[in-house]
């Protein structure tokens, strides 16, 4: 069920500690409060919260709040009918401020679940297996899934074995682990600010190695990854990842392709298609049946206008089945003339 701008509002509110929301519904109009208070009523009524629906409407907050004022998004898009009356500019930028404190108080998680797989990878690298364990039993599946795969197989397989035996950890134990991902994560993005060119410069460098070795036979490839992996696996693992990306999918040989796309859901393929090079889509759409461009179309039309990272992370959708088929050298590019 699409939830109105005031029923996201009462979700929020109940999410928060009574202070914050006190300071949130100051100097609303009456009309507006009555209308939240009828909502958080109703709420009541039902005897309980939908926890998981009030946790998606903080992370969806989380996300607009914390996105660039370039990208149009902003509070007043979430929660316009409860900031249209406040006093003035510092004001909602102090409600902005402690609401935002609230939910990484309340849950760190709800902004963990945001970072990239990478950082909290980087991240977790050194942590006991349990801390891994209490981590990836907090972040959505998928993402956890990315995070094991930067990790070596025994590291991997310790974490997912400490993640059975997880019921006698408290939930404070949970909160505290979480804050410390989420403090090391802000300490990680300031750094990246002062370090970005050498940051480029180096996923530039990993970029090229996984051209040159894509070029090569399998065997020999795969012996160079190996090399690689035995002096730094994460830096293996992107090189990997890199040998085939979204940009690549135009080189790729069409019948080879054709057989992709087959195993791609049209949901997901729908939403990697949205905004993408015309280059890109022309290759995808020329190698699809046209049932299926019927059916992406019909998706298209129902899905609105999905978020940049679900458009990121359903063209991830779309690549993997190219990693596998590359990893067991069974990718075909276009050869390119001299």
């Amino acid at each position: 069920m699409t939830l109105t701008g005031i029923q996201k509002a009462a979700l929020l509110l109940t999410t928060l500690d009574a202070s914050t929301a006190m300071g949130l519904l100051k100097g609303q109009s009456q009309k507006v409060i009555q209308k939240i208070a009828m909502e958080l009523s109703q709420l009541d009524l039902k005897g309980k919260v939908d926890a998981e629906q009030a946790s998606e409407v903080a992370q969806q907050f989380y996300v607009e709040l914390t996105q660039p004022k370039s990208e149009g998004l902003h509070i007043k898009r979430f929660v316009s009918s409860l900031l249209q009356d406040t006093a003035g500019k510092e004001k909602a930028t102090e409600l902005q401020n402690k609401m935002q404190q609230a939910v990484i108080q309340r849950d760190p998680y709800v902004i963990i679940s945001d970072a990239p797989a990478f950082h909290l990878a980087s991240i977790l690298q050194n942590e006991s297996p349990q801390t891994i364990a209490i981590v990836l039993s907090e972040i959505p599946p998928k993402l956890g899934t990315e995070v094991l795969c930067y990790f070596d197989e025994p590291k991997a397989q310790m974490a997912v074995w400490r993640m059975t035996q997880l019921t006698t950890v408290s939930r404070q134990t949970v909160i505290r682990v979480g804050e410390m991902v989420h403090k090391n994560l802000i300490e990680m993005q300031s750094q990246q600010v002062s370090t970005k060119p050498k940051e480029e410069t180096a996923t530039a460098n990993l970029r090229q190695i996984a051209l040159v070795l894509g070029g090569m036979k399998k065997e020999k490839r795969d012996a160079l990854l190996e090399t690689i992996e035995g002096k730094d696996d994460v830096a293996a693992n992107i090189v990997r990842a890199l040998m085939v990306t979204w940009e690549d999918i135009p080189k790729i040989e069409d019948k080879c392709l054709q057989g992709i796309l087959r195993k791609i859901e049209v949901k997901i393929l729908a939403k990697a298609l949205h905004g993408a090079d015309a280059v890109v889509a022309e290759k995808i759409y020329g190698n699809i049946s046209e049932r299926m461009k019927e059916m992406i179309e019909e998706e298209v039309s129902l899905m609105g206008s999905p978020r940049k990272k679900d458009i990121a992370e359903a063209r991830e959708e779309v690549v993997r089945p190219m990693h596998e088929a590359n990893k067991a050298g069974e990718l075909l590019f276009i050869e390119e003339e001299d």
